[in-house]
């Protein structure tokens, strides 16, 4: 917060039995523990001493932020802007978040590329790419890191989305011979809300002498 600006301690709200939540100025600002509030003489309706502020984010918020990153990365792989989000539901203000994302990324702990591959990786043999593109980028993937890892990555499995569209359409037990072209509409709808492009989906109609056949009728 800029020095010039007065924190008034507007709220303190309970979060758990031992957590409460301190508002400044009418803005949530951060977590503490109740023993803490005492330590740094933090009362409802009084100013915080900018030396008491300063102590909270240096010493013991950006740290305890930094735990709690390393936390929850050793249960999981996150994005930047994944573990940013659950830094932020923890209630760490913004400049604890920052230093907390900048010593994990230092160190090697995330790598939005990394996360990437290994998603694909793992998630290309059941979900179609457009499908994976799109849930990276809801994880706040970088769109040139998406299109980079998937290009590499289909390019080395080029077959895997038209198998994986190939079982569908037999999964639809599809009766070939009495096919008409408002049933085969209807599975190209659903494939391509699955997330397979029109080249694959066509191929994959191809493939069980739909699509052609279709199309001489």
């Amino acid at each position: 917060m800029e020095d010039n600006i007065e924190l008034i301690v507007t709220s303190i709200k309970e979060l758990t039995k031992k957590r409460r939540l301190v508002y400044i100025n009418y803005e949530p600002a951060f977590a503490l523990y109740a023993a803490e509030l005492r330590k740094f003489g933090i009362k409802d309706g009084e100013s915080v001493r900018k030396e008491a502020y300063d102590s909270l984010i240096d010493d013991v918020l950006s740290k305890r932020a930094t735990v709690r990153a390393m936390a929850l990365l050793k249960n999981k792989d996150y994005t930047r802007k994944g573990l940013e989000d659950k830094l932020r539901d923890g209630y760490y203000p913004d400049t604890c978040i920052d230093y907390a994302l900048e010593y994990v990324t230092r160190f090697g702990y995330i790598n939005d590329e990394r996360f990437a591959e290994n998603y694909v990786n793992f998630k290309a043999g059941n979900k179609p790419r457009r499908q994976i593109e799109l849930k990276l980028k809801q994880k706040g993937v970088d769109a040139d890191i998406i299109s980079r890892i998937c290009d590499e990555f289909y390019a080395d499995n080029c077959d895997i989305e038209l198998e994986q569209a190939k079982l569908f359409v037999e999964r639809k037990h599809i009766d070939f011979a009495n096919t008409d072209y408002k049933e085969i509409q209807k599975v190209k709808a659903a494939l391509y809300r699955k997330g397979f492009s029109m080249d694959i989906i066509n191929k994959a109609l191809d493939s069980k002498g739909l699509f052609l056949d279709i199309i001489d009728n």
